[in-house]
C-alpha cells in the first residue's frame, strides 16, 4: 500500500481556501452600530459575541476597548482573536454578522481556554 504525501504548497492552498477574506470584516462604525441595534448577545467567560443574520457573506468585527490596556495589548488581543477566527472559520454559519468584544480578564488567560470559549459560543448561535 503506497501513501502519497501531499506537498507543502497543496497544504497552503487548502488553508487559504478556508480562511476569511478581507472583505469579510466589519470595518465602518456605521456597520457596527447597525449590527448592535438588531443583534443578539451571548456572554462567555472571556468574550461577548453580538450577532445577527444578514444577507450575503459571513462578516466579523473585533472591538477592543481601552479598558483592556494600552495600544500594544489591544493589538495583541486583536491578533489572538483573528487567529482563532481563522482556525475556526469553517464552523461559522453562513449569512451572519458577528462582533467580538473581549472582557477584562482576556490577557491573563491561555490561548486554548479562550479558543474553547469562543468555539462554545459559536456552537450556541449556530443552532
Amino acid at each position: 500500500m503506497v501513501v502519497k504525501k501531499s506537498s507543502i504548497t497543496e497544504d497552503k492552498k487548502e488553508e487559504k481556501f478556508c480562511q476569511p477574506k478581507k472583505a469579510n470584516k466589519l470595518k465602518k462604525r456605521s456597520d457596527f452600530l447597525k449590527l448592535r441595534s438588531i443583534c443578539k448577545k451571548i456572554h462567555g467567560n472571556f468574550v461577548i459575541l453580538n450577532f445577527s443574520k444578514s444577507k450575503g457573506e459571513t462578516k466579523y468585527g473585533i472591538t477592543v476597548s481601552k479598558k483592556i490596556g494600552n495600544a500594544v495589548k489591544r493589538n495583541y488581543v486583536k491578533r489572538v482573536i483573528r487567529s482563532i477566527i481563522r482556525n475556526n472559520w469553517k464552523e461559522l454559519k453562513k449569512d451572519l454578522q458577528v462582533e467580538i468584544i473581549p472582557k477584562k480578564g482576556f490577557l491573563e488567560t491561555e490561548y486554548s481556554s479562550i479558543e474553547n470559549d469562543i468555539k462554545n459560543l459559536i456552537k450556541k448561535f449556530n443552532f
